[in-house]
């Protein structure tokens, strides 16, 4: 998304808050609720734990990617796939889409493997199916993002939630602040207070990066990291004000297949779940750009 688009979002998003306009307004009603979206969900990993994409609510053009290249339903992880073992979810009611971060077993492989799933339903059917796979030597520390089962992703008192154009706003800009020399825009607020965050498991807001890049302790902000010379492509988003959830997938560093999923509370993003496929270069997500909102 180019930063004139960024800015443009944020003189949006602050005009809204002048106005006093609630971002509720978006809330659709119909097949598009949490309670929908979320079973449709769980048939969906039911369906592939059995290897069954007949039992899933597919839609007739279901159309289903595995790190931006096209797999034919019932392929991929919908063969190797044996068991669940953690998911982390949220619904866009307005987008009729949801997301799950999940850690899945299969037959063959004796390590875990990193699955995040973008769903799109239409109709109370699933019609696109975006996934991010990760295996092997890039699941970096599955422990810890076990560890993290009982922090609190679910939804918010309305008092501390924050509106979908702020959501959208504080991920787009965070993309940004790892391309060199850009100037904040949004960042300055919303990484400002206690943050941390888990790339395909490995919590890289400990003081430091494989030792070797200066970050601080707590910070989820890209501070000496921020080397990168573009501007990682098109993201699509999905949000949850109710759950104050944002999450972007991307092609990062517009050669990694990537979701970052970011917890907001009060304004401030203070978890940042990642998970992305680095083992060659990419040259697509799979999917055409989108507008945000």
């Amino acid at each position: 998304m180019k930063r004139e688009l960024r800015s443009t979002l944020f003189g949006v998003f602050v005009c809204f808050l002048a106005l006093g306009i609630s971002s509720a307004a978006f809330a659709q009603t119909g097949e598009c609720t949490r309670e929908n979206l979320n079973s449709v969900t769980d048939k969906f990993f039911s369906a592939l734990e059995a290897h069954n994409p007949a039992s899933a609510p597919l839609a007739s053009n279901a159309r289903y990617t595995e790190n931006g290249i096209e797999v034919p339903v019932g392929k991929g992880v919908w063969e190797t796939v044996t068991k669940t073992t953690f998911k982390r979810g949220m619904a866009d009611a307005k987008k009729c889409g949801t997301h799950t971060q999940a850690i899945m077993e299969e037959k063959d492989n004796p390590k875990p493997v990193l699955y995040g799933v973008r769903l799109k339903v239409e109709e109370n059917k699933i019609s696109e199916i975006e996934a991010i796979v990760v295996r092997g030597d890039q699941v970096l520390d599955v422990p810890a993002i076990l560890a993290t089962k009982d922090q609190d992703w679910d939804i918010l008192p309305p008092e501390q939630r924050t509106s979908r154009f702020a959501l959208i706003a504080a991920a787009d800009d965070y993309f940004e602040l790892f391309v060199k020399d850009e100037k904040r825009v949004v960042s300055d607020l919303a990484y400002s207070g206690f943050c941390d965050r888990w790339e395909n498991g490995a919590i890289t807001t400990k003081g430091g990066m494989n030792q070797d890049v200066p970050m601080p302790r707590h910070d989820c902000s890209p501070e000496g990291f921020a080397d990168m010379t573009d501007t990682h492509g098109p993201r699509r988003f999905l949000v949850d004000e109710e759950k104050g959830i944002v999450v972007a997938y991307v092609l990062f560093n517009n050669m990694w297949p990537d979701f970052h999923m970011f917890r907001m509370n009060n304004g401030l993003v203070v978890w940042i779940q990642a998970y992305f496929e680095y083992g060659q270069a990419y040259k697509t997500i799979g999917w055409p750009d989108e507008p945000a909102f």
